[in-house]
């Protein structure tokens, strides 16, 4: 009876066993679930700055990771207890491939892993200065426009990939449509860096996130733009200029009321050999700006080679005016030569007759006299020496 009971005993305990291990396989089985777009982490990147090195591009920034584990453990994760981390401590500069190293909670185990591996490229790292512009959005009357009081700083230092800081030419500080108004007004603004088609660049660091503008509508105002030019080369070019007629300009009505007038700084061409646009610098009075319909001023020079001709006349082809009725005169010069320069175009329209050689004897008398010989053109020209400058004339 006492070795049945103690059977009986043993039989209950293994079938106990046994339906509790049935019960938990059919109520909490095994299960797997991919959790997809994990933010892959790039640490250590300060060891790449002390080495004056950047991260210019990596191969992915997400991935997908697939755990197994009992269904209950299993729903209770998140993809926020999923970590993927890539160590930059040991990237050179060039192209590395990086292990990713993904982190689990310790009931669950990894099953798959959509990339076991990073491409990243690292360059030489680089920093500079760079002015800030102000972005304001919307539409304005065609009369008013934003004007910026003061901002809060005037520049920003961009840091980054080289290659993508050198992209970087303007930081904009972009004022949302509606924030301008005509009172004026403080409005922190985000700042972006923006390459020369206007486009963001990414992937590199500003020194400061966003900066207050203070702004307000003003008035606009057209006037005549004059610009002073100056060219001390020989006439062996010859250069054609063009340059804006008028600007505009914006500010206080009452500070736009009296001017008249914008002029900007002098610009030398005397170097220039081949064509060039050059930007303009308007001197603007104090509290005025340039409008945005003016933001692009620029003296465009086109250069031509000149060609010459030379043109060898008699003195008796001098024309002497301006002699009283009873005298007469009479040329003592001998040849007289005359070199006209100009585009090839020129050139080839100018002929000897288009030229007029001329003494004014107004108010001499009796006696030999040094007078100027003056040389008349009808055709276009670029330039023209006389040889000689001065003639004898005797006068009877």
């Amino acid at each position: 009876m006492l070795n049945n009971k103690k059977f009986n005993i043993v039989l209950s305990l293994i079938i106990a066993v046994g339906l509790w291990a049935y019960v938990i396989g059919e109520t909490n089985p095994t299960d797997t679930r991919t959790f997809r777009d994990i933010p892959i982490t790039f640490v250590n990147g300060e060891v790449l700055a002390n080495s004056n090195l950047a991260v210019l591009e990596a191969s992915a920034d997400t991935m997908n990771v697939t755990l197994s584990g009992t269904r209950s453990n299993i729903n209770k994760i998140s993809e926020k207890d999923i970590t993927a981390v890539v160590d930059l401590a040991d990237a050179a500069k060039g192209t590395n491939e990086l292990k990713i190293n993904v982190r689990v909670p310790d009931n669950v185990e990894i099953e798959d892993k959509s990339i076991n591996k990073v491409t990243v490229v690292v360059e030489n790292s680089k920093s500079k200065e760079v002015d800030i512009d102000v972005d304001y959005q919307g539409n304005f009357e065609s009369e008013e426009e934003p004007i910026t009081v003061e901002m809060s700083r005037e520049s920003v230092n961009v840091s980054g990939p080289s290659s993508l800081v050198n992209k970087v030419v303007s930081v904009k500080a972009v004022v949302a449509e509606g924030k301008v108004t005509d009172k004026l007004k403080t409005i922190k603004s985000q700042l972006k860096p923006v390459d020369k088609s206007g486009n963001e660049v990414e992937k590199v660091k500003l020194s400061a996130e966003s900066i207050s503008v203070t702004a307000e509508l003003a008035k606009t105002k057209t006037v005549p733009l004059i610009v002073p030019i100056n060219d001390d080369a020989e006439d062996t070019l010859e250069k054609n200029t063009t340059v804006p007629k008028t600007i505009t300009i914006k500010g206080k009505s009452s500070d736009l009321e009296n001017i008249e007038s914008i002029k900007t700084q002098e610009v030398d061409i005397t170097e220039i050999t081949e064509d060039t646009t050059i930007d303009l610098v308007p001197i603007l009075p104090d509290k005025i700006q340039i409008s945005d319909n003016s933001s692009s001023l620029v003296l465009i020079v086109k250069i031509q080679a000149l060609s010459s001709k030379t043109f060898t006349f008699d003195e008796g082809d001098v024309d002497l005016t301006g002699l009283e009725d009873d005298l007469k005169g009479q040329v003592k010069a001998g040849k007289i030569e005359i070199v006209v320069k100009g585009t090839e175009e020129a050139m080839a329209a100018i002929k000897k007759s288009d030229l007029r050689l001329s003494a004014d004897l107004g108010d001499l008398g009796e006696g030999t006299h040094q007078v100027d010989l003056t040389v008349t053109c009808g055709k276009t020209y670029t330039s023209m020496d006389i040889s000689p400058q001065k003639i004898r004339v005797t006068i009877e």
